[in-house]
């Protein structure tokens, strides 16, 4: 009897081992990230309003999910998820990222792990389904069109609103505009 007891145990210890074994290839598979990156024009888009102006509505550039490999470090999060979403790299250093865990604030991602070495594995694998990666890109404004370009584009639209005949006829491309 004493032998069948001996036998429990080592199927015991092979449970666990194959428990640890499924925990491994867990954080080895590629974590989906649901990404949403934002476009923002200066630091104060981003700054808490006070009283009741209304908030600026952000331009949302990409809202999708993205693949991360389970070994990336977490504090290279942000840059992996930007550029397998093919932004370039330069873009990378001015962008800021926040963890979304459903309707909750949004946590800066320096807050999010205490040891910069934790994987994302390690930190996002079972809040996929909960957590959002949110990544605020500045961008610049486009200059303001020259009062030149202004007028030629109004007087444009209005002979094409007008004399479409009238430009056709006398050799004027309409297609190349």
């Amino acid at each position: 009897m004493a032998d069948d007891d001996d036998d429990d145990d080592d199927d015991d210890d092979n449970d666990y081992d194959d428990n640890d074994d499924a925990i491994d290839e867990f954080r080895k598979s590629p974590v989906p990230v649901h990404c949403i990156v934002e476009a923002i024009h200066s630091i104060v888009d981003t700054r808490v309003l006070i009283g009741r102006e209304k908030w600026p509505s952000p331009h949302v550039e990409i809202d999708t999910f993205v693949i991360i490999p389970a070994s990336v470090p977490f504090q290279d999060l942000v840059g992996e998820a930007l550029v397998r979403l093919g932004y370039p790299t330069d873009i990378i250093p001015s962008a800021r990222g926040s963890i979304v865990v459903k309707n909750w604030k949004p946590l800066p991602m320096e807050k999010v792990a205490d040891d910069q070495l934790r994987t994302v594995a390690e930190i996002l694998a079972e809040l996929t389904t909960v957590a959002t990666l949110k990544i605020q890109v500045y961008r610049t404004r486009p200059p303001p069109p020259s009062p030149a370009s202004e007028v030629r584009d109004k007087l444009l639209r209005l002979l094409l609103l007008h004399s479409h005949a009238l430009l056709v006829s006398a050799g004027c491309p309409l297609d190349e505009y």
